[in-house]
């Protein structure tokens, strides 16, 4: 099977409705982290310019890709500059670290 990370920089605003429409589809795992920085968009009301955001990583086979890539950009789309970016990597290989074994 060929994996792929989605990875997705959005409004920390908007995570609860991404967080529900990728469970409601079917999503096993993702990993959330807090960020703060600016792309396209800069807050010049703020003193640094920067915006507080949530970044979401997901692994999951080629096959599921489109349909997550989809769901996070319905979800977080204002048609703004400040909705983020989603971006698709493939990845080598994936290992559940349960499943280890040297033998």
């Amino acid at each position: 099977m060929k994996f792929a990370k989605v990875t997705a920089i959005f409004p920390s605003l908007e995570l609860d409705k991404v967080e529900k429409e990728l469970i409601g589809i079917g999503v096993p795992g993702m990993t959330i982290s807090k960020t703060h920085g600016f792309g396209e968009y800069r807050n010049y009301y703020n003193k640094d310019s920067m915006t507080d955001c949530v970044r979401i990583e997901i692994f999951t086979g080629v096959d599921n890709v489109d349909k997550i890539v989809k769901t996070i950009a319905r979800a977080a789309h204002h048609g703004l500059d400040s909705d983020g970016i989603v971006s698709v990597l493939p990845v080598e290989d994936v290992l559940h670290i349960r499943d280890f074994s040297e033998n």
